[in-house]
């Protein structure tokens, strides 16, 4: 364990100690576990690392009344899964949007991260018994065989569970360049997803825009050919801006993007973009959506979201997850937390008034600088 992890875990257990909670083990694990979630995602041309989720370890159990399964203890590690809890039938999927091409699409969902293939299929497994039904399997992550892995030794029906790849073409430049290197990403999706039985997926997203309108033309044909084929159900982009999805839809003839992933959170990102994809028929679903890799949550945003949970019995990270689910936006959250798990699953059974979203944008307009203040 590094050395400054260790101080945090042994920080955490003092803190843990000094406010009675000690034997609540899953209180000083949480800073472990999100401390130790430095996951890379790579964009283009560099790369960047997400940061750790920005959930605090002083959130205390009070609130979290109302979630199922409270005092279940952290994962420290996929290899240690020991508790995972039961799916209510109230959790299971959670609230859906119908998008543009008629599929039904679980609002929430489960990112997988950069771990090996055994991680991701424990935590697969764990993500399935709490009612996730929605997942984004990024090629990005390296783990799509232990995510399919986890969905076959699940035992779900493959009906029932919305499956995301995705091909990372963008640095192809030019139209059949492009079209080439995605038909091949789209061709080891489907390869390393059939370890688990999976001969399809319910959505295939480009994880970033190639460089020009030509090369965007080029990667959207492989996916068009994957659509014809019936190996997708429906076609997706991610951080593509306004003018990127122009450069398709000029085309009458071509497939509207159901989906565009895009960094949204409730104290990061352009909330505008939501309407100007929604004018586009397109669904917005945000990746970080509790800080994560665009530097966590603003201290007085994370105030504000806590003090309007206290009355719902809700934590500011559901509070953040539900600001998101108000202004029409999805979004695909990351954890090795059991806990954590249901929490942000548990985030359709309360809505936030207009005062609640006032103090919200008014936190959000004076952000501070700084996120864990």
């Amino acid at each position: 364990m590094p050395v400054q992890t260790s101080q945090r875990y042994a920080a955490a257990r003092r803190i843990a100690v000094i406010a009675g909670i000690a034997s609540s083990i899953g209180v000083y694990e949480r800073i472990l576990n999100d401390s130790a979630a430095q996951i890379e995602r790579l964009v283009a041309p560099p790369a960047y690392v997400a940061l750790p989720s920005d959930r605090d370890a002083t959130v205390a159990v009070s609130h979290r009344r109302g979630l199922i399964g409270a005092s279940l203890a952290g994962i420290t590690s996929a290899a240690k899964a020991e508790t995972i809890p039961s799916a209510s039938t109230a959790l299971v999927r959670g609230d859906v949007v119908k998008l543009n091409n008629g599929l039904d699409f679980p609002k929430a969902s489960f990112g997988l991260q950069i771990y090996d293939d055994s991680t991701a299929q424990k935590l697969t497994e764990t993500a399935i018994s709490v009612g996730y039904r929605n997942f984004f399997a990024s090629v990005l992550a390296r783990n799509q065989r232990g995510f399919a892995k986890g969905f076959q030794a699940s035992g779900v029906p493959r009906k029932d569970v919305f499956i995301c790849g995705t091909v990372l073409s963008n640095r192809a430049r030019g139209f059949e360049s492009a079209y080439q290197l995605t038909k091949k990403g789209c061709d080891e999706n489907l390869r390393d997803l059939s370890v688990g039985g999976i001969t399809y997926v319910d959505m295939i997203m480009l994880d970033y825009p190639g460089p020009d309108c030509d090369s965007i033309r080029g990667q959207w044909k492989a996916f068009e050919e994957m659509l014809a084929a019936g190996t997708a159900k429906s076609l997706a982009v991610s951080n593509f801006d306004s003018a990127q999805l122009d450069c398709l839809l000029a085309d009458k003839a071509a497939t509207v993007p159901t989906v565009n992933q895009l960094p949204i959170s409730v104290s990061y990102g352009d909330i505008e973009a939501v309407e100007e994809n929604k004018k586009r028929g397109v669904v917005v679903q945000a990746w970080a959506p509790l800080g994560g890799s665009t530097g966590g949550i603003a201290g007085n945003v994370k105030k504000v979201c806590e003090e309007i949970g206290k009355p719902y019995g809700k934590s500011w990270a559901q509070v953040a997850l539900r600001w998101l689910v108000e202004k029409d936006v999805t979004f695909s959250t990351q954890t090795r937390s059991s806990s954590h798990f249901v929490e942000d699953l548990n985030v359709f059974d309360f809505s936030l008034s207009a005062d609640d979203m006032a103090k919200i944008a008014t936190a959000r307009a004076e952000k501070s600088s700084f996120p864990f203040r």
